[in-house]
Order: C-alpha cells, then structure tokens, then sequence
C-alpha cells in the first residue's frame, strides 16, 4: 500500500532516474500503452516511429511510414477535399520554426481515404536551437464530433418546430382577427380558387341566402344571380378567371325571402412569385338604395 509519508528529494531523484531509464529501455512499450496515436518526426520532417494506437487509427504499420513524411500520407487535404499545402501545415512548421502547435477539429486521413476528425498537439525536440524531432500526439473526436453535430441538429429541430408552431399561432390568431373583421364589415366577403371555384364566404352570405356556409360552397352562385345578369356576370368572371385581370360587374341577388337586390361584385387576384393566381379576394356590396335613389332622381 503507498505510503503518504513526504518523499525526500534524494527520493524523487532516484525516482525520475528510474522513470527516464525505463523511457529509455522500454519506451515503445510505453508508448504503445497508450490509448492516444504518437508519432515522432526526425529534424527533416520524416517519420520514424508511430505507436499502436496511430497505427490503429490511420490504417498504416510502423514499417510503412519509416522514412515518409506524415503530412503527405495523413494531411494532404483539409477536411472540405481541397489541398493541404505542406507550408500551411502546423505539424510542419513545428518542424521548420521550433513552434509548438495545439490544434482542435482538425482532419487527418487513413490510409483507405477516409477522413478522421482528430485534435492534435507537435511539439519541437531541441538541442540548443536545432530542432532534432518533433513528437505528435492525437485522438479520434469523431465520436464527439457526432455528438455534437447530433446536439446541434436536435437543437436545430427543436428550434425548428417551436418556430413552427409560432407561426402555425399567428396564423391562427391572424385568421382568427380576419374572420372576425370580415364578419364585422358590411358587406358580403368570399374567397374563390384560382379556377373559380368557391373556397371561403363570411356568415353574412349565408345569412342572406337563409342557408349555411357549406351549402353556398357546394352550390354556387349561379342560381341566386338574377337570370337577366348571369350571362354579363358569367362572361366578366370567366374574362377575370382567363386574363388575372380585376373583376367588377353589377347584378342583382336573390335573398332569402325571394327579393332581388342589386349589389356590386368585384375581386381581385392574389399573384404568387411568378406572377400567377393562387387566389381570389371578392366583395359583393349592397348598392340597391343608390340605384333606387338614381333611378328616382333621374325618373
């Protein structure tokens, strides 16, 4: 069991001398106990030792890369696949200037081409001023990265449905205020497809017709249009429907108690990017009173 007693400091001499002769004696051993890839550069840039683990990680034996450089056979191009200049390599300026490097989410590639994501650190061995050797370790974060790339895509999706649902909110809230003015505005409000067809008609339709929303839907509007103005209504919606151009006739409306009233229909297209109909915005207001009034002042 180790003791707590303070070590003297002959102790720890003779403690790091054994350290260093067993470095010295078993080194690659040591190294090859490690879990981390290691690998050594001579002062002019070749390899001359990789340990198990970089051997594991990069697809290469020891006997493979004795004598090449490194950053020709696992740093030759950054992660996008566009060439990794040698002069641009932090490994190698370790190399060239004695700098030592420290250098996250970097790109090393296997033998077999693939990528690994990996950080790294080379630090330059000096005698005096000149570089004798740089040593390289590294460590696979791929399994970090895809953690964090799999972090970040679900934050992306959360972000991206409560974006949605805020907007699926103001949507319902807007369409909640549009119905509500098109209810409180006195005049009769629909919506049509871009071929003609009925999509929308404010309760105030239905009330005037003595029936319900949905069955002005099915039916239409043809048999409510006094039979003398349908072939002018008919003839100036088609023309609208045909060209996108505003729409503006006058007719007369059956009520519900079988009276006609004379009412003015117009209806103007909503164009998407491309210029084209994607809906039909109309009001049908009651101007029986005014035409009445004409008709007598003009009688």
């Amino acid at each position: 069991m180790p003791s707590n007693t303070p070590l003297s400091s002959e102790s720890i001499d003779e403690m790091a001398a054994e350290a260093v002769r067993l470095l010295h004696d078993r080194g690659s051993q040591v190294l090859n106990a490690i879990d981390d890839g290691v690998y050594f550069l001579d002062g002019a840039g070749r390899t001359i030792f990789i340990n198990e683990a970089a051997g594991r990680m990069l697809g290469y034996t020891n006997r493979e890369v004795l004598g090449r450089s490194m950053h020709e056979l696992t740093h030759h191009h950054y992660a996008d696949g566009t060439p990794f200049p040698d002069a641009e390599c932090p490994i190698v300026s370790s190399v060239r200037e004695a700098v030592q490097q420290r250098v996250g989410g970097d790109t090393f590639w296997t033998k077999s081409g693939a990528p690994l994501s990996v950080d790294y650190t080379s630090i330059p061995i000096k005698e005096g001023r000149t570089v004798v050797g740089v040593v390289v370790t590294f460590r696979d974060i791929s399994d970090q990265q895809n953690a964090e790339e799999q972090s970040s895509r679900l934050k992306r999706e959360r972000e991206a449905r409560a974006e949605a649902e805020a907007t699926r909110e103001l949507l319902r809230a807007s369409d909640a205020r549009y119905r509500f003015l098109a209810e409180a505005i006195p005049v009769q409000i629909w919506t049509a497809q871009p071929t003609g067809a009925l999509d929308y008609v404010t309760q105030r339709v239905a009330d005037y017709f003595g029936t319900t929303t949905e069955r002005v839907l099915g039916e239409g509007w043809q048999n409510v249009i006094h039979p003398d103005d349908l072939p002018t209504v008919v003839d100036r919606w088609t023309q609208s429907l045909t060209t996108g151009a505003p729409y503006q006739v006058e007719f007369r409306l059956r009520r519900a108690d079988g009276e006609y009233r004379w009412y003015l229909g117009r209806a103007l297209p909503q164009l998407d990017g491309e210029g084209k109909v994607v809906q039909w915005f109309g009001t049908n207001t009651d101007i029986d009173d005014q035409k009445s009034a004409l008709k007598t002042a003009t009688g």
